[in-house]
């Protein structure tokens, strides 16, 4: 297969995925009611890029493309660049506009109760007490959602979440 085919493949591609991200979010706007600059802020990628990006102004190929053309060292351009990363953005794009309700909430908060578990080691202990619960609720909870009331998911979901953000947050 000759390089200009594979090129035009290629181009084609990015140019569908790229209508699809568009389309993404314009529904964020539209149904969601997110504002441009929110949702620049919510996904880590450059407002006045994302605006010329929604405009038409700017593609994701063309970037790419004058990366592998210029000889630059392509992993330090991406990191220093205010452009995302394709498939940072798509992923971000489609948790925010889809992504949320495919999933149920007792099993977002049982996702978060995993990584704190599993990427800080902390105890089921640990996080009954934060919630306030006995660790009995908790391991019934991670069991069968179904076990626990609504009140006790509440204090379970408001502790793991606020232990989660605060275990992410960057160092400065």
């Amino acid at each position: 297969m000759e390089i200009n085919s594979i090129e035009t493949i290629v181009s084609t591609n990015f140019n569908q995925a790229e209508d699809v991200i568009r389309k993404d979010i314009e529904n964020l706007l539209e149904n969601y009611k997110i504002e441009l600059k929110s949702l620049s802020k919510m996904i880590g990628v450059d407002h006045v890029w994302l605006k010329d990006y929604m405009n038409g102004k700017n593609k994701l190929y063309d970037f790419f493309t004058n990366i592998v053309n210029s000889g630059e060292n392509s992993e330090e351009s991406l990191k220093n660049s205010n452009i995302p990363n394709p498939s940072h953005l798509c992923n971000m794009i489609f948790m925010l506009s889809e992504g949320i309700a495919m999933v149920n909430q007792d099993d977002r908060v049982k996702g978060v109760i995993d990584v704190l578990i599993g990427e800080f080691e902390i105890s089921y202990e640990t996080l009954a007490i934060y919630s306030g619960l006995d660790l009995g609720d908790l391991q019934s909870f991670m069991n069968d959602t179904n076990s626990v009331s609504c009140e006790k998911k509440y204090k379970l979901a408001v502790a793991s979440l606020f232990l989660h953000y605060l275990c992410k947050q960057p160092s400065n």
